[in-house]
């Protein structure tokens, strides 16, 4: 079921995103000299990130989300600093830092233990990517209590672009042993895929603009109430 279950979502994701784009959103993207326009297969216009690309004014599609009119207040997020950035854009609740990884999990261990009844979103790995065996060990040793009396997800470590190009295999090497790991009671969440084709927005190649974060924040929403319709 895990293969399907993650096409589902990265399915339903583009659906969800394409009709905002196909119903309305009045902002109008800003094209960048190092981004030209590009039509996808659903002929939708894009536009790239290339690898010495990274302008605070770059945005991708007409991706602005109303991520206002989103419930987040039984989520909480678990990461680093782009999960910082994305928290204070959004106002989310957090147990995040800047500049942390698989480390700050063991610290928070027993903080992290103590939510209940709660979406609880883990969006870390960018820091340590060499880690991933620790992360994988992390997930499954999650008590099973734990994991039945909440509702976890983790999220893929998303792309990076200009002087942090190179990480991006090294972020694909994680996000596919790392999604091919997780103990069923945690599912999946692939923010990456749907960023490397639509493009996204960054100050400096590895933090991102508000409206990627708040595109992150709409995909991760969707994924969640997918999930849960579906009754995981």
């Amino acid at each position: 079921m895990g293969l399907n279950r993650k096409f589902l979502l990265h399915l339903s994701s583009a659906a969800l995103c394409a009709a905002v784009l196909l119903t309305g959103c009045n902002k109008t993207p800003v094209e960048t000299t190092a981004a030209p326009t590009v039509t996808n297969a659903e002929g939708l216009i894009v536009y790239p990130i290339e690898a010495d690309s990274y302008d605070e004014t770059a945005v991708t599609t007409d991706l602005y989300m109303a991520t206002e009119n989103l419930d987040f207040s039984n989520f909480v997020f678990i990461g680093d600093s782009r999960t910082v950035g994305m928290g204070q854009h959004l106002h989310l609740t957090t147990i995040a830092e800047v500049g942390v990884g698989y480390s700050f999990l063991t610290q928070h261990y027993d903080e992290i233990l103590e939510l209940h009844d709660m979406n609880i979103v883990f969006n870390l790995g960018v820091n340590d990517l060499s880690h991933v065996d620790d992360y994988i060990e992390f997930y499954q040793r999650l008590p099973e209590e734990f994991t039945f009396d909440n509702h976890i997800y983790v999220v893929s470590v998303n792309p990076t672009s200009g002087p942090y190009s190179s990480m991006n295999g090294d972020i694909d090497y994680f996000n596919v042993q790392l999604s091919d790991s997780l103990p069923s009671t945690i599912k999946w969440i692939d923010t990456c895929s749907f960023l490397r084709d639509a493009g996204f927005g960054s100050p400096d190649g590895l933090h991102y603009n508000q409206q990627t974060y708040e595109t992150i924040a709409e995909l991760i929403y969707n994924d969640v109430m997918l999930y849960q319709s579906l009754g995981y």
